[in-house]
């Protein structure tokens, strides 16, 4: 009778990488008086040739459907879904289980941790001052905590500041810089809420939660940048050296909402005139010292217990200045091409919404979003623009944690489906903030919408530039911020331009350039020269595109003059 012979070594023969001769027991177990086991081999039937077939035309199947949906317009997109039918082989999950989510427990609260010198600050479930939870706030948080130093003594501070550098505080200046800040500055940070802002700062009470001279010198040196006279532009400067002096020396100390927003306004500023380590590191203070402050957090979590603290317009309000903070992240790691900090997966605000209007606004509208061509009032869609831009800025910060990354594997399958998520996006955008590149040219346009598209096909053409199949994408998008650049440019000048237009121009001048189209280059380039009257970054990044196609510079004069 033969012997038996395994298929497979022994486990001892294995292990100890030795060849075996497959009996019961094997040589080598024999001579070593050791236990010879053989493991179960699987009796599994191996895949047919015909299943693995129909799995790859699946996978055919599902290319073709996504190449479809990349090339339709928005209605044929709807009607090629409409049409598909995944089969039964797909179990989908209950609405139930999708929809359905945990409950937020106790130990996952916010809680808030009185500290030494009295500070209030958050902390979270693996602090080291975290012993209890489901507790009602302390007294300590009643009114809520703004950590600021007393009213008089900071104003008196920031007047003295200011005065040692040429300020009047309740000079015409400050109001001109406040209109030019909400005119052309504040649909794109958005988190400062004006009407919080504006309210305490015409107040004349000392307590007022959202408003601190930091902040005013802040921002006003951001509006004087849009300011259409040279030797206002110049002041721009001696703001921001006053609201930088205030927030070093006492800031620092005293973590508040007007301090984040000061920090903020400060980075924006430096990112504009070229200043970009300098940027990046107030930003970096504005978003820790909001993180301090517990805002990645929705008060209706820690507020179950104590509703006492905060009316629904403070967390309406500080809803706003959580995701306007949010939205700079991406916007200023994108532009300096730097991983975000803010992650929204690390946050559990709910989406802001709309407050109503505070009387006598009319002297504080952003540039052409008071009236329609009907005469009716059109500053409803700066929030819908706000919570788009939130939407968008997600798909932003994973795009940043793509192409930041050093790992390549599987990137292009991660660019195909963040491309769909843009496309789901525009999809999805209200009728009143779509753009069309076909309007006439006398439409007026909205600064809001332009700024909020010339956002999306920035990121379109960082995403797909440096694809294999990408440059047609690109120069699409490139075309559409040409597009929307000739139309502000004829209705309200590129020296009004957003902080964003610099980043979408520079974006598709690389495009334009690497595909060969001077004119549209040489276009591009007097954009960018035109907007370098506002913002200085500008003009470098002229300069070091001029370098690499090797022409010479040609600059206004009023750059020449100086600008921020």
């Amino acid at each position: 009778m033969p012997q038996y012979r395994a298929k497979l070594s022994c486990a001892r023969c294995q292990f100890r990488k030795l060849k075996c001769t497959r009996t019961e027991p094997c040589s080598n177990c024999a001579s070593s008086n050791q236990d010879c086991e053989y493991r179960e081999q699987s009796k599994r039937r191996p895949i047919s040739r015909l299943y693995v077939a129909g799995l790859e035309d699946r996978i055919a199947w599902f290319e073709n459907l996504v190449n479809r949906l990349k090339a339709a317009s928005p209605s044929e997109r709807d009607a090629i879904l409409d049409t598909v039918d995944l089969g039964d082989h797909l179990v989908p999950q209950a609405a139930s289980e999708v929809d359905k989510e945990e409950p937020l427990s106790s130990a996952l609260a916010s809680h808030f941790i009185v500290e030494n010198e009295g500070l209030v600050s958050y902390h979270g479930p693996t602090s080291i001052y975290r012993f209890s939870t489901g507790l009602p706030l302390p007294d300590q948080l009643r009114p809520f905590p703004n950590n600021t130093v007393s009213g008089n003594a900071s104003e008196l501070h920031t007047e003295q500041v200011a005065r040692d550098f040429g300020i009047d505080l309740r000079g015409e200046l400050i109001t001109m810089s406040l209109r030019h800040f909400f005119r052309w500055q504040y649909p794109h940070s958005m988190f400062i809420y004006r009407e919080a802002f504006l309210r305490d700062h015409f107040s004349n009470h000392g307590n007022r939660s959202y408003w601190s001279g930091p902040l005013l010198l802040a921002m006003c040196a951001l509006g004087l940048t849009m300011a259409p006279e040279l030797e206002d532009k110049i002041m721009s400067d001696r703001f921001f050296s006053a609201a930088e002096t205030i927030l070093l020396v006492s800031g620092m100390a005293h973590p508040s909402i007007t301090t984040v927003q000061a920090f903020l306004c400060l980075a924006l500023y430096e990112i504009g005139r070229g200043q970009l380590s300098g940027g990046w590191k107030f930003s970096g203070i504005a978003f820790r010292m909001a993180q301090d402050l517990g805002i990645q957090d929705d008060p209706s979590h820690y507020m179950a217990a104590d509703k006492s603290t905060l009316s629904s317009e403070d967390i309406e309000i500080r809803r706003r200045i959580y995701w306007g903070c949010y939205i700079s992240d991406k916007i200023i790691s994108m532009m300096l091409g730097r991983p975000a900090l803010l992650s929204d997966s690390d946050a559990g605000v709910e989406i802001t919404e709309r407050l109503p209007d505070f009387p006598g606004m009319e002297d504080w509208l952003p540039a052409s979003n008071d009236v329609d061509e009907s005469g009716q009032e059109r500053v409803q869609q700066l929030v819908p623009s706000f919570q788009m831009q939130i939407q968008l800025a997600k798909i932003m910060q994973r795009a940043l944690n793509e192409l930041c990354s050093f790992k390549k594997h599987r990137r292009r399958a991660q660019i195909d489906v963040l491309n769909l998520e843009l496309c789901r996006w525009e999809t999805i955008l209200d009728q009143s903030l779509h753009w069309n590149k076909w309007q006439a040219t006398s439409t007026r346009i909205c600064p809001t919408i332009a700024a909020l598209h010339m956002l999306f096909h920035s990121l379109r053409i960082v995403l797909n530039m440096e694809a294999s199949d990408g440059d047609e994408v690109s120069l699409t998008s490139a075309r559409i911020v040409i597009a929307i650049v000739r139309k502000y440019r004829s209705q309200c000048s590129l020296k009004h331009a957003p902080f964003i237009f610099v980043y979408g121009i520079a974006k598709a001048l690389q495009v334009v350039a690497s595909s060969g189209i001077p004119e549209e280059q040489a276009y591009l380039l007097q954009a960018l020269d035109e907007c370098s009257v506002t913002w200085a970054l500008a003009g470098y990044v002229a300069k070091h595109a001029l370098g690499n196609y090797q022409h010479q510079p040609i600059l206004s004069k009023q750059r020449q003059q100086g600008a921020i």
